[in-house]
């Protein structure tokens, strides 16, 4: 069965705008495998309101399929995104989004839940809430004994290592 990928207004945005092509397109390559985008009703309200820098991401949005359930607009987009995965994600979603209070909200909520974001160099995921210390991407190493001061005095910045201690 393919991945099930709920997507917001501003992860859509992101994708065009860095010009990566067709989001779903992108995050297949990144997942590595046959996916399913969906989207909420509120994310689709809340892109056709919004003007015409995001007349291409609304245009988008309608082409996916809807969660069934969660709240009705104008219930704001990041609340319809929650609810989709709330109480377990019992429909096995990854979340791909680009607004921190959403990520920082699923990460509070719904630890457990996949979030994948754009970033300059493409996608990347958030690792998972109980991955502290597990060598994931999030994990900084400790700058060899220095402080912070004494880092930014060398100009030095710390080091984030991606899973299997790849330089990121």
């Amino acid at each position: 069965a393919p991945y099930k990928v709920l997507v917001d207004g501003n992860f859509i945005h992101a994708v065009m705008s860095m010009k990566l092509g067709d989001a779903k397109d992108v995050v297949i390559k990144y997942l590595g495998a046959p996916s399913k985008l969906f989207t909420t009703r509120c994310v689709k309200d809340e892109l056709k309101n919004m003007g015409k820098e995001l007349k291409e991401a609304s245009f988008y949005s309608r082409k996916l399929d809807e969660v069934k359930d969660g709240p009705d607009p104008p219930a704001p987009a990041l609340d319809s995104i929650v609810a989709a995965v709330e109480n377990g994600n019992s429909e096995r979603f990854i979340v791909c989004t680009q607004d921190d209070k959403l990520r920082k909200r699923l990460l509070a909520t719904s630890p457990m839940t996949p979030v994948v974001f754009c970033h300059t160099s493409g996608l990347q995921m958030e690792p998972p809430a109980d991955a502290e210390g597990s060598g994931v991407a999030s994990q900084k190493e400790h700058g060899a004994g220095l402080t912070e001061g004494e880092r930014n005095a060398l100009g030095q910045e710390e080091v984030v290592r991606g899973a299997k201690g790849v330089r990121t």
